[in-house]
């Protein structure tokens, strides 16, 4: 039986680590591990580590790291995903698929016609879910989840050269977009009502080229799944 999971980015080898509140709460009351028990703690940045549980009281949890268990390398691909802060929870899902399908960077934005407006504990609920999500897929590496933005704002966040937009409009057919894969790429979805016209203006003055999802209308959540799911698949290739 593998032995839960962690997240602990201060884990290093023959460190004692203090869990953060949440983590302590699942390991304490959720799973009732006790002193001695065994863990995997995750630092985030491609490393996993064997740790035992050394102390637990009511306020902390501190867990003393043994041992290397397993090291990932730095991906091939890097991808950052431009995702729409949408109502619902559905932001929400999309920072669970987005860590589980591999992309390294996820930037929130707020546009024209999106329904929901960020709150003052957002950007914490979406780094939670990456975390969740990374615990749970068998990941090391924790996606960088920036926090929600206007879109004028995120755009100047972008750093990879190659740059691809979604527009229900038309653009170029995604097969050609894919057709080579470079080493960093940024994809972009609109929100429920899609972009304005403007918007996709600022699109292309920050570099990005539309691109076509084929014939049918897709809800938000589907176009940014779809995006991730194709370059997944040829990130693999």
């Amino acid at each position: 039986m593998k032995s839960p999971r962690f997240f602990a980015p201060e884990a290093a080898p023959g460190r004692l680590v203090l869990l953060s509140p949440d983590e302590a709460h699942h390991l304490r009351d959720v799973l009732r591990i006790g002193e001695g028990g065994e863990v995997v703690l995750l630092n985030g940045r491609g490393e996993a580590y064997r740790a035992r549980v050394e102390g637990i009281s009511r306020r902390e949890v501190l867990v003393r790291v043994e041992g290397l268990e397993e090291r990932e390398s730095e991906p091939r691909f890097f991808l950052e995903i431009l995702i729409p802060l949408l109502k619902g929870g559905r932001t929400e899902f999309l920072v669970e698929k987005a860590t589980e399908l591999g992309a390294g960077r996820i930037l929130p934005f707020v546009s024209r016609y999106t329904v929901r407006t960020p709150s003052p504990r957002t950007h914490e609920r979406l780094k939670a879910r990456a975390i969740q999500a990374l615990k749970q897929c068998g990941r090391l590496r924790l996606p960088e989840v920036e926090p929600p933005e206007e879109l004028p704002r995120v755009l100047q966040k972008v750093r990879a050269e190659r740059r691809c937009v979604a527009y229900e409009k038309g653009g170029l057919p995604l097969r050609k977009a894919f057709s080579s894969l470079p080493r960093d790429l940024a994809l972009a979805s609109g929100p429920e009502g899609g972009f304005s016209e403007e918007e996709i203006g600022l699109f292309q003055e920050a570099g990005f080229l539309p691109v076509s999802l084929g014939p049918y209308i897709l809800r938000a959540e589907t176009a940014t799944l779809f995006l991730l799911s194709v370059w997944r698949y040829h990130s693999l290739t």
